[in-house]
C-alpha cells in the first residue's frame, strides 16, 4: 500500500510539472506581464528547469544535472539532465527501472542488443528494471529530459563501460 501511495504521489508531482495550471489574472497589466514571461521562457537558451551543475562521471561529453525533487516520503527522485550535442551516458541499468520525459532537443535511447530509439520533446521512455541501456543527445542537437527514479531506496544504478564512438555512430546512423 505504501508503494502505491508513493507512486501516486510521484506521478502527481510529474503531472503538476507537465500540466501547470493557468490561473486568470484580475487586470490586464498582470496578463501582459504573464505574456512577457511566457515569451521569455520560449526564447530562452536555458532548458525549462535550468542547466544545473556540470556532471562528468559516467558521461562522454558535457552534461548537466538539475535536481527537481527528492522528497523522502515520495520515494522517487525527479531531476533534469541536459546533454550537449553528441553527449551520452555510459551503459547502465537501474535495479527497479527509470522513466524519462523528453523536454528539449533530439536524443536517443538504446537498450543493449536493440536498435536505438529516436527521442523528441514529448517522448516518454519507460525503462524496465535491470535493462542495460544508454541515452543521450543527437550529434547535432542539445537534448534534455526529466528523469524519474522510483523506489529510490532500492533502485541503485549499475554503471558500465562508456558507449564507444562506433556504437554511438551506428545507433544514430552516422
Amino acid at each position: 500500500m505504501r508503494t502505491k501511495v508513493a507512486m501516486i504521489a510521484c506521478m502527481f508531482v510529474v503531472s503538476m510539472i507537465l500540466n501547470p495550471c493557468n490561473h486568470s489574472k484580475q487586470n490586464s497589466n498582470s496578463k501582459m506581464e504573464d505574456n512577457k514571461m511566457k515569451n521569455e521562457v520560449v526564447t530562452s537558451n536555458e532548458p525549462l528547469f535550468g542547466l544545473g551543475e556540470s556532471i562528468s562521471a559516467n558521461f562522454t561529453g558535457e552534461a548537466w544535472l538539475q535536481p527537481l525533487s527528492s522528497v523522502a516520503e515520495y520515494d522517487c527522485s525527479l531531476y533534469n539532465v541536459t546533454f550537449a550535442s553528441g553527449t551520452r551516458n555510459n551503459w547502465h541499468s537501474h535495479a527497479v527501472g527509470q522513466i524519462l520525459l523528453c523536454t528539449e532537443g533530439v536524443g536517443y535511447y538504446q537498450e543493449k542488443g536493440k536498435a536505438a530509439r529516436h527521442l523528441v520533446p514529448g517522448s516518454v521512455v519507460n525503462i524496465p528494471a535491470n535493462t542495460l541501456h544508454w541515452h543521450g543527445a543527437a550529434p547535432d542537437s542539445r537534448f534534455t529530459h526529466i528523469g524519474i527514479t522510483p523506489k529510490v531506496g532500492e533502485n541503485s544504478a549499475e554503471w558500465g563501460d562508456p558507449v564507444t564512438d562506433e556504437e554511438y555512430n551506428v545507433a544514430v546512423k552516422l
